[in-house]
């Protein structure tokens, strides 16, 4: 099986390689991005999607492609020209280009807007209140014509909050929830921007590669797009377990409303339809930590002695 991976060298790109490597299913890799910070053993593409000749040489010669390359959130706010072209062109072009095949687009819980009345489950309607939802949302109605039509195999994924991103990730109003881990590994006095009681949804690097993993290898075509399981995180338990695990972790809170409101006020979440499908995702808060810290450790991006 030959598989391109968009965004590769991104903080889930790079998650879904090592997932891929592991699994040992033999699938011949092309791995695309504007740019990599290290030499690798698979075939590498470094271009812009938004130009035709690069979105051509990254679909040209695979079975499968899994599109993780985007505007974040934030970025996509300040311009929505800038996020029209990458978060909606190119996957438009995606949808066209890989007629036939399989295709897995990494979608968003943008769609269900800022603190979406809840619960929210496998009917809830989209309604998006952001550029990049948005622009996620069209590319799913898009997406849902393509397997209507029988144009296209593979899945939209909507993907929770993903933890820990690197501290110098650019674009996401989220950071604060990878930064609060960030001030816990290396013993920072931090103060969580939301209130004890905010909840939001996660899931650590791992998986959320597990899960891309899972659609780009199987098979069949998801009409409806997929909000995959993630751990509804009260932003209280989260700080007390990292406090525990962490002892010299000095985190509080100081709430910024508009941060509570876009990014910490979700309701319960109910996937029973991605369970079905062999999605998985964290059961509690113990185990997101313990994944996070294995991811950061892994990536070595922080040192767990730092606080002595």
């Amino acid at each position: 099986m030959r598989l391109t991976i968009t965004g590769a060298d991104g903080f889930v790109g790079r998650a879904v390689l090592r997932r891929l490597r592991e699994a040992g299913r033999g699938a011949e890799l092309l791995l695309v991005d504007r740019a990599f910070a290290e030499p690798g053993r698979e075939r590498r593409l470094t271009g812009d999607l938004t130009e035709p000749a690069i979105l051509a040489a990254a679909t040209r010669d695979c079975d499968g492609l899994l599109h993780l390359a985007a505007l974040p959130g934030g970025a996509a706010e300040c311009d929505p020209a800038a996020s029209r072209r990458v978060n909606l062109d190119v996957p438009l072009r995606l949808i066209e280009a890989m007629a036939g095949r399989r295709l897995v687009l990494a979608g968003s819980i943008a769609v269900f807007g800022a603190a979406p009345a809840g619960p929210v489950d496998d009917s809830t309607v989209p309604a998006p209140d952001s550029v990049y939802g948005t622009h996620k949302h069209m590319v799913e109605l898009a997406f849902a014509d393509a397997v209507r039509r029988g144009a296209i195999a593979g899945a939209v994924l909507r993907l929770p909050g993903i933890v820990a991103r690197p501290p110098a990730a650019k674009g996401f109003g989220s950071a604060f929830l990878s930064e609060v881990f960030h001030a816990a590994v290396a013993g920072k006095a931090y103060a969580v921007p939301v209130a004890p009681e905010a909840t939001s949804w996660l899931c650590s690097a791992g998986a959320c590669a597990a899960n891309l993993a899972h659609a780009i290898l199987g098979g069949g075509a998801e009409q409806t797009p997929v909000t995959l399981p993630a751990l509804r995180v009260r932003m209280g338990d989260l700080v007390n377990a990292l406090g525990t695990r962490l002892p010299c972790a000095a985190l509080t809170h100081a709430e910024d409303p508009v941060l509570r409101h876009a990014f910490a006020s979700y309701p319960p979440l109910v996937t029973p339809r991605a369970a079905a499908l062999g999605f998985t995702a964290e059961p509690d808060v113990d185990a997101l930590i313990d994944a996070v810290l294995a991811d950061l450790s892994r990536n070595r991006t922080q040192g767990f002695a730092s606080c002595a």
